[in-house]
């Protein structure tokens, strides 16, 4: 399944634009667009590769299909490792979503429990 002859149309301020020509690529779904997006997101993100785990440093980052977790002992190195993550996907043309980013805090601490105001029963 390839692009060759594929048109589309995009909605810009509300109006459909003309049709163009798509002239590269893969489509949504075709089995190379996951093997070639992998691959890119393991260029972007081996440079950041650790290796150990995160019981003996301060990050850790996982990743399946098009997903990140990213594991920090503090927010400042949280706030660190998601910049450098930014940075280099953004070097092999990827951008993270903020609007799909999503964070839950965990802490040993009883009073510091809570994930929006629930609070979690250990």
């Amino acid at each position: 399944m390839t692009l060759e002859g594929a048109q589309a149309k995009v909605i810009v301020d509300g109006k459909i634009s003309n049709p163009f020509v798509i002239s590269g690529g893969f489509r949504q779904g075709d089995g190379l667009s996951a093997t070639l997006f992998n691959l890119i997101l393991h260029k972007a993100l081996k440079n950041l590769e650790q290796s150990s785990t995160i019981l003996n440093r301060l990050t850790q980052i996982c990743g399946y299909a098009d997903d990140i977790l990213v594991f920090a002992r503090s927010l400042p190195a949280l706030e660190a490792l998601c910049a450098e993550i930014s940075r280099e996907a953004g070097r092999v043309g990827l951008v993270v979503n903020p609007d799909k980013t999503k964070y839950m805090r965990f802490s040993s601490s009883p009073p510091q429990r809570s994930v929006k105001g629930a609070t979690i029963n250990v």
